[in-house]
């Protein structure tokens, strides 16, 4: 595969370090900005969810409930001290078939609380949750409401994976005090290596710029075999790729630091 790559300049080995460098360049430097890289929907197939999972370093992994290698794939990557959280199905506008544990907003809250409940139960070591689909429940409160209660009850992290401009997940979650990302950039919705490297190239240029990001990806074949090749290239050109959880910590801690420099001031 990797051969695919050689005489293609923008993608071949050295054209990738290139391609990095340049991103970087687009804007003003941050120091050690970080990347977080979530592949979505592991669970339903073996041999490319056991490929995600031999992913290089710290990348988090979002697994499906009540799939059929979801539970032995999440044990695996916990044991490589990977991040696990739950792809929670969660309703969409187009009525994209969701699969077992769907989150529907014809649910009321004893029952939503008890399916998501579930879901949670079935990826063992869940550390936080994103959402699958779900371009119309993270558009309703209550729904969201729910959602960040119950991962404030089990002390889990959640990320909005943005599937619609019109999302209130994260807005939630932050007025709850629930720990919270977003994603920045999809690498993935073409199953292309151009298309993966420009999109990978796009949230390294975020993550210079803003000093994080949030890449979400699959485990089709495609975008593993390009992040098996970047990803040990990030550390090279001044970029960490962390866990969802450690820069999460990382926020928290900024944010208790702005609190303490904000008392002494104001004392």
């Amino acid at each position: 595969m990797i051969f695919r790559w050689i005489g293609y300049s923008g993608l071949c080995l050295l054209g990738l370090g290139v391609g990095l460098t340049q991103a970087g360049e687009q804007s003003d430097a941050v120091a050690q900005p970080a990347l977080v890289v979530i592949i979505d929907d592991v669970g339903d197939n073996w041999v490319q969810g056991s490929a995600a999972v031999s992913l290089p370093g710290p990348v988090t992994y979002a697994f499906l409930p009540y799939s059929p290698f979801g539970a032995q794939l999440a044990q695996r990557a916990f044991s490589r001290g990977k991040d696990v959280i739950l792809h929670a199905p969660m309703e969409n506008t187009h009525d994209r078939p969701l699969g077992p544990g769907a989150l529907t907003a014809d649910l009321q809250h004893d029952d939503f609380v008890r399916v998501l409940s579930g879901d949670l139960d079935d990826v063992p070591h869940v550390q936080g949750l994103n959402n699958h689909m779900g371009s119309l429940l993270t558009t309703l409160e209550p729904q969201m409401q729910w959602v960040m209660a119950l991962a404030q009850q089990r002390g889990l992290f959640f990320i909005d994976s943005r599937t619609t401009a019109d999302t209130i997940a994260r807005e939630v979650a932050q007025r709850q005090g629930i720990p919270s990302l977003q994603r920045d950039v999809f690498l993935d919705h073409e199953q292309t290596t151009a298309f993966v490297h420009q999109q990978f190239l796009i949230a390294l240029a975020t993550a210079r710029r803003q000093g994080f990001a949030v890449a979400i990806g699959h485990p089709h074949s495609v975008t593993l075999e390009y992040l098996s090749l970047a990803l040990p290239l990030l550390d090279e050109q001044g970029v960490r790729l962390v866990a969802a959880s450690a820069l999460i910590m990382e926020h928290q801690e900024r944010l208790r630091l702005a609190q303490v420099q904000a008392a002494h001031v104001g004392g």
